[in-house]
């Protein structure tokens, strides 16, 4: 009975511990649920978010039209809760937001809770389930890209250049989201977003299908050649050739 302060010293200690959250992967969301203090209402949104070691990214359609829903930001995990400091959403563009985000890892997943959340002016308690959807997959374009130049080419000859788009780009776990904002000629901004699985063939070259998107452009259920060039590890340039012979050139940066 000698050893028994050493023991409950040891057993007290174990008990305070709290397991690491570990979030780097692509999830599918489930479910996502919003309360107003007084009832439940069930959303409906087909949502893929994933999380680097740095960064984290969600997309999905607008539950109204037929735009994108997405955001992107730098995540830290503290005291078993993750802390998620957005600095660009389809909603509200450029605005850092910071939400506190309550994990509870499942066997297949996890689940997340923001307990005070803003929409439309009213406060609610938002909780969403997600899935894990990763492979094992390890590539150098695992991480989050800004994307810096568009080359766009016609079959006809055509070509048009863009030296400030607006699209982020992050892959992880074999998957990738992409999300493009664009503003209109009455200064209205509109965002579009594809996801899906990916997979990295060699330095040359990555397929990737579309598995979700609201570009209206018969991208859904495609898979397609990537032709990339990488430039150490911080830049790569991606060349797409479309069935209609149109090619899209785009040049992107890692984000730091």
């Amino acid at each position: 009975m000698k050893n028994l302060p050493a023991l409950l010293l040891i057993l007290l200690l174990g008990c305070g511990r709290t397991e690491k959250i570990v979030m780097v992967g692509a999830y599918q969301m489930t479910t996502q649920t919003l309360n107003d203090g007084t009832k439940d209402s069930v959303i409906q949104r087909n949502q893929l978010k994933i999380y680097t070691d740095e960064y984290m990214m969600y997309a999905s359609p607008n539950v109204t039209d037929s735009f994108a829903n997405f955001g992107i930001g730098k995540y830290k995990i503290e005291n078993g809760k993750v802390y998620e400091y957005r600095f660009y959403t389809a909603e509200q563009g450029e605005k850092m937001d910071t939400f506190e985000l309550n994990i509870e890892k499942t066997y297949n997943g996890y689940k997340q809770i923001i307990e005070h959340i803003n929409i439309g002016g009213k406060t609610y308690k938002l909780t969403e389930e997600y899935v894990s959807k990763g492979t094992d997959q390890k590539s150098p374009l695992d991480g989050t890209w800004k994307q810096v130049k568009n080359v766009y080419l016609t079959a006809k000859g055509d070509s048009s250049v863009n030296n400030n788009p607006l699209e982020y780009k992050t892959f992880e776990a074999g998957y990738f989201i992409w999300a493009i904002s664009v503003k209109d000629s009455s200064n209205r901004r509109t965002s579009v977003f594809g996801y899906g699985p990916f997979t990295f063939v060699n330095n040359t070259k990555i397929k990737e299908t579309v598995a979700n998107t609201t570009f209206a452009t018969g991208l859904l259920g495609k898979t397609y050649d990537v032709d990339i060039e990488m430039n150490g590890t911080d830049t790569y340039k991606q060349t797409i050739t479309f069935a209609n012979g149109n090619r899209s050139s785009e040049v992107y940066q890692r984000l730091k």
